[in-house]
C-alpha cells in the first residue's frame, strides 16, 4: 500500500474493533493519523501506542457522530489545524438487533444519524476538497446486512443499503477526478458490535465470525487498488451471492436462523 505513504487518514470509529485495525494497518503503510470517536481516553492510548511503534504523527479529536454540531467542531478544528485529509475511512458504525416496531423512535434515529447522515456529512465534506485536487480515498463501511433484508436489523439494513448506494455511485461519479471511493460490506465481525447491539449471538453466528483485522486489511487493499466493493471471506462473497439468486423467502429464513 505504498500509495498510503505520507498521506494523512481520518479514521472515525477509531477507539475500538476494526477502527484500531484500521489505524495500525494505515500506520505501518507510512500514513500519518487523525484518530475520532467519542471515547477520548481509547483514542490517547491507541496514539500512544501507534507512535511508540511507527513513525507517524497522530492527532486525537474526540467526536459525537451523531452530533452534528460536534462533528462540525471537528471539521472546525481540522481546518484550523491546516490539516489536509487525504485518505477517509468511514468506520463509524451501530447496530441495533429489535423488532422494527419494538425499537424507540431515538434509538433508531440515533443508528440512522451514524449509519447515514454522519457518513454522508463527512463524505461529502472530504470528496469535495478531494475532488479539487484530483486525488483522495474513501472507503465506506457497509455490511453483508445491505446486501439483503434481515428481520430484525430492518433499520440497520436499510442503512447499509443506503451505504452501498451510496459507494456505488460515488466511485462512479468522483473516479474520473481521481478519487478513489470503495464499499466494504464485512459479514458478522469480532468486535463490539454484538454487544452494543444487544444480540446473544447463537452457536452458527459465533462459528461464521471473522476477525477485524483481516477484514481491515481487505478494506484497504481493495481501497488502494480502487475496487468498488469488497466483500472479505469466501463465505460472506457467497452470502451475497445468495442473496442476489435465491428467493427472498428463502434467504429471510436463513437470516433467522443465522442471526
Amino acid at each position: 500500500m505504498k500509495r498510503f505513504s505520507g498521506k494523512t487518514a481520518l479514521i472515525t470509529g477509531a477507539s475500538s474493533g476494526m477502527g484500531k485495525d484500521y489505524a495500525r494497518l494505515l500506520a505501518a503503510a507510512g500514513a500519518h493519523l487523525v484518530l475520532t470517536a467519542r471515547r477520548e481516553d481509547r483514542l490517547v492510548s491507541l496514539r500512544d501506542t501507534l507512535l511508540a511503534e511507527f513513525s507517524v504523527d497522530v492527532l486525537v479529536l474526540p467526536c459525537d457522530l451523531m452530533d452534528p454540531v460536534s462533528r462540525q467542531a471537528m471539521l472546525d478544528a481540522l481546518d484550523g489545524r491546516g490539516v489536509k485529509v487525504d485518505i477517509l475511512i468511514n468506520n463509524a458504525g451501530l447496530g441495533l438487533q429489535e423488532p422494527f416496531v419494538a425499537m424507540p423512535w431515538g434509538h433508531l434515529q440515533g443508528m440512522m444519524d451514524v449509519d447515514m447522515t454522519a457518513l454522508t456529512h463527512l463524505t461529502h465534506h472530504f470528496a469535495t476538497r478531494m475532488q479539487a485536487r484530483g486525488e483522495g480515498y474513501v472507503l465506506l463501511v457497509a455490511s453483508v446486512a445491505g446486501h439483503m433484508a434481515i428481520p430484525g436489523y430492518a433499520g440497520y439494513s436499510a442503512c447499509k443499503h443506503y451505504v452501498r448506494a451510496l459507494g456505488y455511485a460515488l466511485n462512479g461519479e468522483l473516479r474520473p477526478a481521481g478519487v478513489r471511493v470503495t464499499v466494504v460490506s464485512p459479514g458478522a465481525t469480532e468486535t463490539e458490535f454484538f454487544d452494543v447491539a444487544g444480540h446473544q449471538r447463537n452457536l452458527l453466528a459465533k462459528l461464521l465470525t471473522g476477525k477485524s483485522e483481516a477484514v481491515a486489511w481487505s478494506a484497504l487493499k481493495g481501497l488502494h487498488r480502487g475496487r468498488r466493493e469488497v466483500v472479505p471471506g469466501l463465505i460472506n462473497w457467497l452470502a451475497t451471492l445468495s442473496a442476489r439468486l435465491l428467493p427472498y423467502t428463502l434467504m429471510r429464513r436463513i437470516m433467522e436462523i443465522i442471526f
